[in-house]
């Protein structure tokens, strides 16, 4: 991410400065911060994971959506967008009031961790998610080595954490009853007997 813009902005100006810009913004309460480009190893696992889901959601016959990185969603109640790496809607998105570029129903998120990311990506950003009443599931890939995070939120509102650090391992998305396997994620980056101690 770039630094943050100077100033109070309103989310009219951030959209007015999105309609005429090919650079993708974030808006985070008044600050407007223009999207960095991530590494090859990122774009590959994002690219990876997508393609992934969306295998295992049409052979388990869901009627679930897989966004790439060009969709924002937005979380009203903190007034934040962002364009998580993936997004899955389940069902009919539905789009903001207030920005009709954003969705404001994921079921789940996904995002590949960078260097200057990754302390936001788990602790304010999450925090921010969390937010949507419709999230069921949050998760993190580190692009350097195989470690996938996964969150879900369970039955009474609390969430459960699940690591995956072998390249065999099956990862159960429970939010959308499939599973995407450590391998197909890591697809050709590694060696397979790569894992973390």
């Amino acid at each position: 991410m770039a630094e943050k813009a100077l100033g109070n902005n309103t989310y009219e100006d951030y959209l007015a400065l999105e309609a005429e810009s090919d650079v993708k913004y974030e808006f985070h309460d008044g600050f407007i911060l223009a999207m960095a480009g991530g590494t090859p190893e990122h774009a590959e696992i994002a690219v990876n994971f997508t393609w992934a889901l969306k295998n295992a959601l049409k052979q388990a016959n869901k009627p679930c959506r897989v966004l790439s990185s060009d969709a924002k969603v937005y979380v009203e109640a903190v007034n934040r967008s962002y364009y998580p790496d993936a997004t899955v809607v389940c069902g009919k998105k539905e789009i903001s009031e207030k920005d009709p570029r954003a969705i404001i129903n994921p079921t789940l998120v996904l995002e590949v961790l960078s260097e200057s990311t990754a302390a936001f990506d788990r602790g304010e950003k999450f925090a921010h998610y969390r937010q949507l009443p419709t999230l069921r599931e949050y998760v993190i890939i580190n692009p350097q080595k195989p470690r996938v995070e996964t969150y879900y939120r369970n039955e009474v509102g609390l969430w459960d954490i699940q690591e995956f650090t072998q390249l065999a391992d099956m990862i159960l998305l429970k939010s959308l009853a499939c599973q995407v396997s450590v391998g197909d994620i890591y697809d050709m980056m590694f060696e397979e007997d790569d894992s973390i101690g």
